[in-house]
């Protein structure tokens, strides 16, 4: 049984004592997931927006574990290698490449359309959360019919 990836990460890992952005690095990522599901993102982008970090990134350096096995048991192979490529992609610049995506040691990936749109959506909800979209994002979804954010399907 695979363990909560919540608790894992606060408990486990350790994040609630990192700080990020004036909290902690957990409400930081449990906020970027909860955005990712008010837009309704499957649950591997969701749990990669959950995990986006945990690696340490290009503007965020703290690398809280590197090792992808255990991460990969906890919120399973396809969320795992979305928060592996954000973890490594050299952001912002990484965006303008469509799917060759630059890393930070000089290499690239190129990944597919979906991966790409996924990835979009981690940095656009890690973005939202660190400038106060939460609640504007939240206040919009409960207008709707749904209650959720819908993004289109991809083309």
């Amino acid at each position: 049984m695979k363990p909560d990836p919540q608790f894992f990460l606060k408990d486990h890992l350790s994040a609630k004592d990192v700080e990020h952005s004036g909290a902690s690095l957990y409400d930081h990522l449990c906020n970027v997931e909860k955005i990712l599901r008010i837009c309704r993102c499957d649950d591997a982008t969701c749990l990669a927006g959950l995990y986006h970090s945990i690696y340490g990134t290009s503007v965020f350096k703290h690398q809280t574990t590197n090792d992808r096995e255990l991460i990969k048991s906890v919120i399973g192979e396809r969320a795992e290698f979305l928060a592996w490529i954000f973890c490594n992609a050299k952001r912002p610049f990484c965006w303008f490449f469509g799917p060759h995506i630059p890393f930070e040691d000089g290499s690239f990936i190129r990944v597919d359309q979906k991966t790409l749109h996924d990835l979009h959506m981690i940095e656009g909800a890690n973005m939202l959360e660190q400038h106060g979209g939460l609640v504007e994002i939240m206040s919009f979804a409960s207008r709707t019919d749904s209650g959720a954010v819908r993004v289109g399907p991809l083309p």
